[in-house]
């Protein structure tokens, strides 16, 4: 009796979510059968906007490019809300284009933050890693989801799942979870279902992966030389799980793959796209392409070209971090391909309805009354509660991702007022704000050498200045690198002293780094990412 109530409750309740989503798509397909090519070309394009408020040159550019969404860098928020910018590019959208524009941003955590106040600043991904709790992952994603919809976000590109299992990685490394792929998958998918129960759309990056890398594609076109197979055992792994959670977008990898025959990106690789990420691993969500202006792309082909045939090989959302020529060029080139042929009317529209379904299902907008309008945000209660939880997650995460790499014990560093004195030397003032107000500087005697330590944030300096610092230190008993940043390049140059390391630079990890000076907690000892015994 019962299993059969739950049965045909089930059977109800998947019905409705079926007549949601086709509720939605229809209403997308009415909206894309009444757009001319201008604004079916527009919905692919996600642009950067010069200014940190809607000046002339911002109008001209939505009114002229009619883009479907907008990338946020840390220059548009100088001096400025993101809340009322967001706010005014919306009601500068429905007036010029009359569609809503997805916003999005580089919010990563760590040391990729576009926001820098208003939110809270967890730390990046290597840091949740050392935690290794997907529940806590989740909620934190949660909260920040949360967050960037109150500041007028929709869209987060993030997280990064890719397997950093290259020491040399110059561009991944602690924006990544770790070097273990189900680490990835665990953390990746409890940060995908987090961010996106908060309705603001997660976007999985850098598919089939960049971790495997030492060059930067921003810079150049990277080389991985990987069977299919390795690639399906290692960096698939997370993108499998992504999927699984339910991920909305994937963004693309400019890295080609000669061991399979892929010499292009793979960003304009149907084999990766179409055959692997939609036919074998069965995404169905949006494929947005990384930054078409990087050099991984735009050293080997022209940006109309490249934007051509990253739609050819399955794109959908066509990603550039500029606002000025480079946007009309692809454009124009779209515009040709249409006219010969080389693309048809019917891929764009399909690709605009996705666009425009997903929309509709994120309250970005609505149909009411027959109209298309923009839908404000509103948390529900339970969200409101939650963000007062936000403070304290982040100390529990900072600290427990504090990691101690040495032959010697933490208590060997610890700060004690009685004997104990430490320099600090850093190129961060806010590290030497909040070293000394945790009371971590201590005044000494000039001639009291006996327990000096200095403390030098390597992070904040390159490894020639690190290494002409360390051949004059006499003066001091020990020494202890504070690595804030990517830990690999010190391990590898200076793996013979002892280093403390938080993975991530916000003012909280930085706090529990001194607070772990002053002997408040211990710090972890190992991790299975970094080289070495570290007992």
């Amino acid at each position: 009796m019962y299993m059969k109530i739950f049965c045909t409750l089930l059977i109800s309740i998947i019905s409705f979510m079926g007549c949601t989503c086709g509720k939605y798509y229809s209403e997308a397909k009415q909206i894309v059968d009444d757009l001319n090519v201008e604004s079916l070309l527009g919905q692919m394009l996600i642009i950067a906007v010069p200014s940190n408020k809607i000046d002339e040159k911002t109008i001209t550019i939505i009114k002229n490019y009619r883009p479907g969404g907008v990338i946020l860098f840390g220059y548009n928020l100088n001096n400025g809300s993101c809340k009322s910018l967001a706010h005014n590019l919306q009601k500068l959208a429905m007036e010029s284009i009359g569609i809503p524009l997805f916003i999005s941003i580089d919010q990563e955590g760590g040391r990729v933050k576009r926001i820098q106040s208003g939110i809270t600043q967890f730390p990046g991904n290597f840091a949740l890693g050392v935690v290794n709790d997907p529940s806590k992952t989740y909620t934190m994603a949660q909260i920040l989801g949360i967050q960037l919809r109150l500041s007028g976000i929709n869209m987060n590109y993030a997280p990064v799942v890719d397997v950093n299992n290259n020491p040399d990685n110059p561009v991944i490394n602690i924006r990544s979870f770790g070097c273990e792929p189900a680490l990835c998958a665990s953390l990746g998918g409890a940060y995908i279902e987090g961010l996106q129960n908060s309705r603001c759309i997660a976007v999985a990056k850098h598919f089939p992966g960049h971790g495997d890398t030492y060059q930067d594609s921003h810079l150049t076109l990277p080389v991985i030389y990987k069977s299919l197979s390795q690639l399906e055992n290692v960096e698939f792994v997370p993108f499998k799980q992504a999927i699984d959670a339910g991920v909305e977008c994937i963004m693309t990898a400019h890295i080609a793959f000669p061991r399979l025959g892929i010499n292009i990106p793979a960003t304009m690789s149907s084999f990766f796209l179409n055959d692997i990420l939609r036919k074998s691993l069965k995404f169905k969500g949006l494929i947005i392409t990384d930054d078409l202006e990087m050099k991984g792309i735009s050293g080997i082909q022209s940006y109309g070209n490249a934007a051509v045939n990253s739609i050819k090989a399955g794109a959908d959302i066509l990603l550039i971090s500029s606002y000025d020529n480079h946007v009309q060029e692809i454009i124009d080139s779209l515009k040709k391909a249409l006219a010969n042929g080389d693309i048809s009317i019917e891929l764009i529209k399909s690709k605009a309805t996705k666009i425009l379904e997903l929309k509709l299902r994120y309250n970005i907008m609505q149909i009411k009354d027959g109209k298309l309008s923009l839908k404000n945000y509103e948390p529900e209660p339970d969200d409101l509660k939650l963000l007062q939880q936000a403070d304290a997650l982040n100390t529990e995460l900072s600290q427990s991702s504090i990691v101690f790499y040495s032959k010697n014990t933490i208590h060997d560093f610890v700060i004690d007022n009685r004997n104990m004195y430490a320099d600090v030397t850093s190129k961060n003032d806010n590290l030497i704000s909040i070293f000394k107000k945790e009371n971590v500087i201590m005044d000494f005697p000039a001639s009291n050498k006996k327990n000096k330590i200095l403390l030098i944030d390597a992070s904040s300096y390159s490894i020639t200045e690190l290494r002409i610092m360390l051949k004059s230190l006499k003066p001091y008993s020990k020494v202890l690198l504070l690595i804030t940043g990517n830990p690999y390049p010190y391990i590898k140059h200076f793996g013979n002293y002892s280093m403390l390391m938080s993975f991530s630079d916000t003012d909280e990890s930085l706090r529990q780094m001194a607070l772990c000076l002053k002997g408040v907690f211990e710090p972890k000892i190992s991790h299975p990412c970094l080289p070495g015994n570290t007992q």
